[in-house]
């Protein structure tokens, strides 16, 4: 009986059996792909789809922001998916662009300024409390996001000081 050890040895002509692998990963599914698989946006950006594959669904109109997930939960996975992004310093600066033009709508800022609402699945018990942050205070809670996050907020600010 051989051992497995022995297989990855070079054999006899001087070659790995190793080399038949191949090195390089498999490509990933479009982001077309992954917008229609999902019943998503085909023009989704990098801030909606790091938020959505972290727990959080963004809702137009009057509707609040929906966590699936812990907000701890939220917040380890989102810092994470952030930092091990092969772009990484940049998509950080991509993410805040995205919240930028996400929150120019009123009514978006207000909903992302409200408590985010837990999502009921039917029938099976959920970590999420009944009460969560809304997404803003959840995204200054993640380091690398908040100094960004802040100065957004500071040049928001002044667009509201005339509103009666």
């Amino acid at each position: 009986m051989v051992s497995k050890r022995k297989l990855s040895k070079p054999d006899a002509s001087g070659e790995s059996c190793k080399t038949d692998v191949p090195k390089t990963k498999k490509s990933r599914i479009s982001d077309k792909e992954k917008a229609s698989a999902h019943g998503g946006v085909e023009n989704e950006g990098v801030f909606e789809e790091l938020l959505r594959t972290s727990g959080i669904v963004l809702k137009a109109g009057e509707g609040q922001n929906e966590i699936a997930v812990d907000q701890m939960a939220f917040q380890k996975k989102l810092c994470l998916t952030l930092e091990k992004h092969p772009t990484y310093p940049g998509v950080v600066k991509q993410f805040i662009s995205g919240l930028e033009s996400h929150i120019k709508d009123r009514n978006q800022f207000k909903n992302c300024l409200l408590p985010c609402t837990p999502i009921r699945t039917e029938g099976s018990r959920t970590l999420v409390h009944s009460y969560c942050e809304s997404l803003i205070k959840l995204l200054l809670g993640i380091k690398i996001l908040q100094p960004a996050v802040i100065t957004l907020l500071l040049e928001k600010i002044p667009e509201f000081f005339f509103d009666t």
